[in-house]
């Protein structure tokens, strides 16, 4: 592999040490969070919707009706606009139960949401784990590299050839990871546009 420049270099190891600099002033629970998102572990209903009760520790309905319209109001690659038509559409039908029908469709669709917001918390908590772990072990290799400079020692070609490779993945690690910390968000925004939903028909 070509060598980096000096300054190429002390780039990428800077970069390296940002995540334990970041992490030093967060709670020891929060260490190894790798995104500039503040963590917000939990999210409950009770932060967005106001209107008539939701049971969300209900059983999932086994009404085919309901299920369908849950996996609508969960399935993020679903468009809003097909869920609002197909929310209004069965808030007007003759059904007596119909209110219902929508709320339970709605509180599996929130339970959904919630476990694919909280799985990709973990993810992010794993990642950020591996990248504390693999910068430490740079801060190991780039001292072990400048010993190697002293003068009447030869220089550890294979040594630095392995501290730029793993300042490389780092690096690319850690810019690959800026969209997947805005998924979180993203399924908060999923909950808010099915709230705005329902508002007017519950």
């Amino acid at each position: 592999m070509k060598h980096l420049g000096r300054s190429g270099l002390f780039a990428l190891i800077v970069s390296a040490f940002a995540l334990p600099a970041q992490a030093a002033g967060r709670q020891p629970a929060d260490q190894d969070w790798p995104c500039q998102q503040p963590k917000v572990a939990s999210f409950p209903l009770a932060s967005v919707w106001d209107g008539p009760p939701i049971d969300t520790q209900a059983a999932p309905s086994d009404d085919p009706e309901v299920a369908d319209l849950a996996a609508q109001m969960s399935q993020r690659r679903v468009p809003i606009a097909d869920v609002q038509a197909a929310v209004v559409k069965l808030a007007a039908s003759p059904e007596p139960n119909a209110k219902d029908k929508i709320k339970r469709a709605f509180a599996a669709a929130f339970n959904d949401l919630v476990h694919q917001r909280s799985e990709i918390i973990h993810g992010l908590d794993r990642f950020g784990n591996k990248q504390r772990a693999m910068a430490e072990r740079i801060r190991a290799e780039n001292e072990a590299a400048h010993k190697a400079e002293t003068p009447g020692l030869a220089p550890n070609d294979a040594a630095l050839q392995k501290l730029q490779w793993d300042l490389r993945i780092y690096d690319e690690r850690r810019q690959t990871i800026s969209y997947v910390c805005e998924a979180p968000q993203a399924v908060e925004a999923r909950i808010g546009a099915l709230v705005k939903i329902l508002r007017p028909v519950l």
